[in-house]
This record gives C-alpha cells, sequence and structure tokens, in this order.
C-alpha cells in the first residue's frame, strides 16, 4: 500500500468539506468517475494523470465539478482508491468523492484504508460491497473476503468523525417487486447505518429515477441524491449486453433503438447518446437530484464536450413541463422496463417532478410463496426459533437438512426468515447487491438471490419494515 503513496504528499487540507457545503446549499454538480488503476500501471504515470484530470474538472465553469474515483472496479489487482486519491492536491482533497470496495477487504484492511484517506484530508467516501470477478464461478467468489457496504458504514460511524461524510449505494433499476424493495430495504439499513448521501447505480428509467425520489420523500427520509449516468458507445453497449457491467441493463426496446442509431454512423450515435445525457442531466435536476456521476468519459475531450453539453441542458429548460414535453418526444418511446409486466412503485407517470401529496404505492398482490416454501418455514421455525441466541454449532446437522447451513460462526437465521445469508456468494447478510438480475437472479447465477428470497417470505409474514431495523452481524 506504500509505493503509491509515498510518490505523493499527504498533508491533510485544512479547509472543511466542500463538497457537504455545495450539497447542503443545494447546487447541482458534476461528478466525473474515474477508476483506480490496476498494479500493473506506473503509479507516477497514473498519479500524473489523476492529477492532470483533476485540474480540469476543477476548471469547469458551468456547474460545480468534482472527481468520483471508484474503488477496484476495472481490474482485479488495482490500486485501492484511498492510496490513488494521493494524486490529488492536498487543497482539494475535501472536494471528491471517493469509494472503499468491501472486495478483498477485511476489517483490518478497511481500518488502514480508512485511516489512509482520513490522513490524507479526504472527508467524503462512498462504501460499497463491490462486484464479484467477472468470470470466476460461484465457488470462487466464496473464497474471497467481502466485508459488505452496512458494515463499512458502521464501522465509519464508530469513527464518530464529523468531519467525514459517508455515503452508500442503491440499485433502483429492478424490475421485480422483491428485487426493488430489498433494494430500499437495504437502503434504509445503510441510512440508519450513517450513509448521508446516495448514489444511484447507472440506468435510464426516469421513472425509476423518479421512483426513488418519492420513495425517500414519503419515508422523510431527504437525503442528497447522485444519480449515476453512463454514457454510452458501441463498445460499452456490447459490454453491458454481455454482463460486464453488473446491475446494469438495457432493455429490448432501448436495444433496438441504439442499434438503430448505430446503423445511420457511428457519429449519428454518438450524437444520439449525448442528446440522451443532456435529457438525462436535466431531469435528474428537476426530480430533485443533488447532481449527477458522469461514467464513459474516458479522455479529455469528452470531458470537455460533457461540461459543455451538461451545463447547455441546464440553462435549456425552465421548467419541469418544459424539459417532460422535449423528454416525451425524444426518449418515452423506449420502454426502459426489460420485459412486460415489470413492477413499479408508484403509477407509471411522469406527470409532475414532485408529489402534490403521499402517493399511494404499487399493492404487492399476494405473496408469491409456494405451499414447499411455507412448509419448509413452518418447519425451519419449529427447529430454530431462538438459533440467533444460541451457540451456533445447535442443532448443526438440522441446520444443514433444511437451511443449507454452511456453518457460520454466529446463527442468523430467525433474523432473515430462515434463509442462511451465507448461501449469498459474497456472504452478504444485510441485503442484495446491486448486481442483482433483472429477473430477480444472482449476479454469478446459481438461481435466485437469497435476498429476494427473504423478501417474498416475510412480505408473507407481513414483516417486510421489520427487517429494516436488524442490522446483521457477519457470519464468520
Amino acid at each position: 500500500m506504500s509505493e503509491l503513496q509515498l510518490q505523493m504528499n499527504f498533508a491533510p487540507s485544512s479547509r472543511g468539506n466542500r463538497f457537504r457545503d455545495i450539497l447542503n446549499s443545494g447546487e447541482f454538480m458534476l461528478l466525473v468517475e474515474n477508476s483506480s488503476p490496476g498494479r500493473d500501471n506506473d503509479p507516477a504515470a497514473a498519479a500524473e494523470k489523476l492529477a492532470a484530470l483533476e485540474k480540469e474538472v476543477l476548471a469547469i465553469q458551468d456547474l460545480p465539478a468534482a472527481l468520483a474515483i471508484t474503488d477496484g472496479w476495472n481490474h482485479v489487482e488495482s490500486w485501492r482508491a484511498a492510496e490513488y486519491v494521493a494524486a490529488l492536491s492536498p487543497e482539494n482533497r475535501d472536494r471528491h468523492l471517493v469509494y472503499v470496495s468491501g472486495r478483498n477487504t477485511d476489517e483490518a484492511e478497511l481500518n488502514a484504508l480508512t485511516h489512509l484517506a482520513c490522513d490524507a484530508g479526504i472527508k467524503n467516501l462512498v462504501a460499497v460491497s463491490g462486484d464479484a470477478v467477472r468470470g470466476e464461478s460461484i465457488r470462487d467468489t466464496r473464497k474471497r473476503c467481502f466485508t459488505e457496504s452496512v458494515r463499512i458504514l458502521d464501522f465509519w460511524q464508530q469513527r464518530r468523525d464529523e468531519q467525514l461524510l459517508c455515503g452508500c449505494v442503491v440499485n433502483p433499476f429492478q424490475y421485480s417487486s422483491y428485487s426493488l424493495l430489498g433494494q430500499y430495504c437495504k437502503l434504509v439499513r445503510k441510512i440508519n447505518t450513517g450513509a448521508q448521501v446516495i448514489v444511484t447505480q447507472a440506468g435510464w428509467d426516469m421513472l425509476k429515477l423518479q421512483t426513488l425520489r418519492w420513495y425517500l420523500s414519503i419515508r422523510g427520509l431527504y437525503i442528497p441524491t447522485i444519480a449515476r449516468l453512463l454514457l454510452l458507445t458501441p463498445e460499452r453497449v456490447e459490454k453491458i449486453l454481455a454482463g460486464n457491467y453488473p446491475g446494469v441493463n438495457i432493455s429490448p426496446d432501448f436495444r433496438k433503438i441504439l442499434e438503430k442509431e448505430l446503423r445511420f454512423s457511428l457519429n449519428q450515435f454518438e450524437a444520439a447518446q449525448w442528446r440522451r445525457l443532456e435529457l438525462q442531466a436535466a431531469g435528474c435536476k428537476f426530480l430533485g437530484y443533488s447532481g449527477i456521476q458522469l461514467s464513459g468519459v474516458d479522455n479529455h475531450h469528452k470531458l470537455a464536450i460533457a461540461a459543455e453539453r451538461i451545463g447547455a441542458a441546464l440553462r435549456e429548460f425552465s421548467s419541469f413541463e418544459q424539459w417532460l414535453e422535449e423528454y416525451n418526444s425524444y426518449l418515452a418511446r423506449a420502454e426502459m422496463a426489460p420485459f412486460t409486466g415489470s413492477f413499479y412503485l408508484f403509477d407509471r407517470t411522469l406527470r409532475r417532478s414532485y408529489p402534490e401529496h403521499a402517493p399511494r404505492m404499487t399493492p404487492l398482490g399476494e405473496p408469491q410463496v409456494s405451499g414447499g416454501e411455507k412448509f419448509r418455514y413452518r418447519l425451519r421455525h419449529f427447529f430454530f426459533p431462538h438459533a440467533d441466541r444460541q451457540d451456533a454449532s445447535a442443532r448443526r446437522l438440522l441446520k444443514v437438512l433444511f437451511c443449507g447451513c454452511r456453518g457460520c460462526n454466529h446463527c442468523r437465521l430467525p433474523l432473515c426468515e430462515y434463509v442462511c445469508p451465507d448461501q449469498c456468494p459474497k456472504r452478504l447478510a444485510n441485503g442484495p447487491c446491486g448486481g442483482i438480475r433483472p429477473d430477480g437472479g444472482c449476479e454469478l447465477g446459481g438461481g435466485e438471490c437469497i435476498h429476494r428470497r427473504v423478501m417474498r417470505l416475510a412480505h408473507w409474514q407481513g414483516e417486510i419494515t421489520g427487517l429494516e431495523d436488524r442490522i446483521l452481524p457477519p457470519g464468520v
């Protein structure tokens, strides 16, 4: 962890927290996403490149701008973002957002990374559980350590550092009821554990972005929220369709539109993406987002175009109604939902930016729980009603037979509808990751996400709201 660090000045800034100040001021901001490089990159060259990017981002005039540095996303072996930020100018480190991934991060590593970032003057950290490694099997993934975002946030809260602004991520682009509610349930757990800013997964469905803001509003959770937008290229579209961007999806209808745009010419395709980005950015402002985090701007030329286009779009539309008319004529022809019968938490409309009164949520209908599941639930409840308060080895053989027990050191069965959370390949106990598939399947395959199963059983038992108040400890 020292090679990149030693090449840079790590004197912390004596300023306050300008990122927090912008959030509190209500100014709409632009965050430019940059991923920490692989360890095969020359540290000096990587530092020089990041310093140059920071200079260009901070020079943007149309709106407040800063960097969002993601952690270990593009490479299996990469510099950690907390190391990579050593290249940022010390006097500006309070401006930027820095991610900390739980993949390959145990408690000792988390402690070291947190101290490294804070000692450097970084004051804005976002916790993510981390993606699985592309191409790895479920068995390989189980061998990795994943410290989930809820536990990272809890660790930061224990520091009681008033200077530190902690953030989290949510994927609102889920189209089955239980997958969406699983995301929202985990989001509330993150907020209860100290998250003060929210960043969304990337997506193109403005209805889903609106749903998140409305959901937070009716729950009285007035948390600044930033929408992550992804600038598409033909290559990036192919990678998304191949599953290389976990949790990011392109609907069949949207795919046809992209293919049509590409058939005309590459220039036509690029022009369409820029206009789509403009409309998304302006729409996010009208929907109450605090800003956008722009991914896919991978060179200085694109950065200049993006800043100019986004700034122009924010000036172009003076009202939500004006924006909506243009959006409907340009984008609403595309069905962003990946399949028919997709679930939306509220009425599928963009008629207004804010609810005039508390909107009525879509009923869930009858619990989607089979007779066999009900029988197994009752059986588990009979045998293990107090398993979380007993020695984990108690009735271990029965747990293996009836619950697929994986030998946790701390049993949590009664806290998660008698579904062993260690069945998750990442061993996430407090809710689904952002990589869950549109059909509710695990990011790595192998059937339904276990947290979606928990939500189904909780619906049957009338305990969905109660799940939010349970912060589960790790099993090891």
